[in-house]
């Protein structure tokens, strides 16, 4: 099991203005880290590489530094949203971008990329949910699987502000539904498992990995203290680290181990940030430890 963690090229400053991308790979190189996720999330911002008639080459270079580097991309995360809102829909200026992650995450060698699934809030969850998450991905598998990339499908929570309502595959049970559907045609879907969104909905998240098995595919490593998604550094929240990486060595978990603490030195010192993300490290590293 590799560490990686989260590189996040598209934060972006209040004028809209961000070209630190060289930067930011060489410094999490000079930190230790060899393994990356490349996050997309934010890639349909106005200024975005991804928004310009260069965006692949724009993506060439970033695998030609990272190659220069000693870096690899393990997986990638597509920008996502509420495909199944009763009025906006599937909005296609998004999707185009989602379609440009895939192919940037293939050039930049990842072999996975992750996205949400999407929740009908209006209608009944279970069915129409399910009915729109198979439509959207499918489509998506279908062009991915031209670039030889896979599509994770991640676990949600019921976050706050959402009342009663739920989550569409907030649990297990749910999401290897979705994703044995969607298998049952193609061969490039998975499961990402994020740590701290089960923490949300399970006390005790080892039966469900057990359940998952060999669906799941790569990882989202963070911690909460159970009420709010804050992406805390492990051992900074109540998930049970000492439980989950005996569950990820029994199920013959063969993925990355990768961070997803992009906000976790939002406020502490410039001084203080390098020392954070090196603790950081360490951190990963002894959890790894417990799984092998």
């Amino acid at each position: 099991m590799r560490l990686s963690t989260t590189v996040n090229f598209f934060i972006y400053e209040d004028d809209g203005s961000y070209n630190a991308y060289r930067e930011d790979l060489r410094h999490y190189a000079a930190l230790g880290y060899k393994n990356l996720d490349a996050i997309f999330c934010s890639a349909a911002a106005p200024n975005s590489p991804l928004r310009t008639d260069r965006w692949e080459y724009w993506a060439q270079e970033m695998r030609r530094e990272a190659d220069s580097l000693g870096i690899t991309f393990v997986q990638a995360h597509m920008p996502y949203y509420n495909f199944c809102h009763p009025v906006t829909g599937v909005i296609e200026d998004t999707e185009e971008i989602a379609r440009r992650s895939i192919v940037c995450a293939q050039i930049m060698g990842a072999k996975w990329t992750v996205s949400h699934p999407a929740t009908d809030f209006a209608a009944s969850m279970q069915e129409t949910s399910k009915r729109k998450n198979v439509e959207y991905f499918s489509r998506h598998l279908e062009y991915a699987e031209k670039y030889g990339v896979g599509i994770c499908i991640e676990n949600m929570a019921d976050f706050p502000g959402q009342g009663y309502k739920r989550s569409y595959c907030a649990e297990a049970e749910q999401l290897c539904d979705l994703v044995d559907t969607l298998a049952e045609k193609y061969n490039n879907v998975g499961i990402c498992w994020d740590f701290g969104h089960a923490n949300l909905v399970y006390k005790d998240q080892v039966p469900c990995l057990k359940y998952i098995g060999n669906r799941l595919k790569v990882t989202h490593v963070h911690d909460n203290r159970g009420e709010y998604d804050e992406h805390r550094l492990p051992y900074l929240g109540n998930v049970n680290w000492e439980a989950i990486m005996p569950a990820l060595k029994e199920i013959g978990y063969q993925g990355d181990f990768s961070f997803e603490v992009i906000r976790m030195g939002q406020h502490v010192p410039q001084y203080l940030r390098d020392s954070l993300w090196i603790h950081l490290r360490k951190v990963g590293e002894y959890l790894i430890s417990m799984a092998e």
